[in-house]
């Protein structure tokens, strides 16, 4: 009796692990960019979309490539560091050569919320959207 209970709490442990982390960066992630808001001063930030910053409205994250992509766009980031956090999945880059910025995203690892940074010298902008698993 007591091996049975064992073997139940060991497979419903294990399910609820798989269960608990759908966006942790073990599959590409497909994010939606919904709201940027764009600072170029610090007492003023526009609020915006994808198209504002030239992004396009969903980029792909492959983690296992260490790339970030748009559709159509041609352009890449590549992603430098990841790391995980109480339920998240943190991502940074940069860009030095062309664009001298960088960047970071946060993904909540159980809902998929995605936000995210881009810094240059002088300003940046924040961006806020969703991801999904591919």
């Amino acid at each position: 009796m007591s091996a049975i209970l064992v073997v139940v709490i060991v497979v419903i442990g294990a399910s609820i692990a798989h269960a608990a982390a759908p966006y942790d960066g073990s599959r590409p992630l497909r994010c939606a960019i919904e709201t940027v808001l764009v600072c170029r001063d610090p007492s003023v930030c526009v609020r915006g979309t994808a198209q504002t910053v030239l992004l396009p409205a969903v980029i792909t994250v492959d983690i296992s490539q260490k790339v970030i992509s748009g559709p159509a766009s041609g352009l890449t980031a590549r992603i430098t560091a990841t790391g995980q956090g109480p339920s998240k999945l943190m991502i940074a880059g940069q860009d030095v050569e062309t664009l001298g910025k960088m960047w970071g995203l946060v993904v909540e690892e159980i809902t998929g919320a995605m936000s995210g940074a881009v810094l240059s010298h002088g300003g940046g902008f924040l961006m806020f959207g969703s991801c999904a698993a591919q």
